[in-house]
């Protein structure tokens, strides 16, 4: 197999993957912001039912984009946009590509479980043998120089 990732490669890209997803959930909230703004400006009062739904479906819709984002191009391609930037990719460890299903948890529900205590997921990169983090564990995958 070859040359497994290093931790710079994989912080770069994963930053890069970040950089992306926030600006379009930005977008997508500005969008939102909008709306709302022109029926309070057109005198139609907005109430609560209506804003404190969207600020939650929001943040599921910021779950769900991760999975979507990741799902579609670490299954199609291997590598997410940052990826690509950093010269890597992600494969299963028998060196077959991620299926949609396996690639979106991995993006959405294996990044949140290796942030959730303090980063340590990301941090087991250091102290573990093979050089994986939680998700890579989790996910049986490994992240590869290209």
């Amino acid at each position: 197999m070859n040359n497994k990732a290093n931790f710079l490669q994989r912080s770069a890209a994963w930053l890069i993957d970040q950089a992306i997803l926030s600006i379009i959930y930005s977008l997508a909230a500005v969008a939102i912001g909008a709306v709302i703004g022109a029926y309070s400006n057109s005198g139609i009062p907005v109430p609560d039912l209506i804003v404190t739904p969207s600020v939650i479906g929001f943040s599921i819709a910021s779950v769900f984009g991760h999975f979507l984002y990741f799902g579609y191009l670490w299954s199609r391609r291997e590598r997410s946009i940052g990826m690509g930037v950093m010269n890597t990719r992600v494969v299963k460890l028998d060196g077959h590509p991620l299926s949609f299903l396996m690639a979106g948890l991995r993006g959405s529900l294996g990044y949140f479980l290796s942030g959730l205590i303090f980063g340590l997921g990301y941090l087991w990169f250091f102290v573990d043998k093979q050089k994986e983090t939680w998700h890579d564990k989790i996910f049986n995958t490994v992240v590869l120089e290209q």
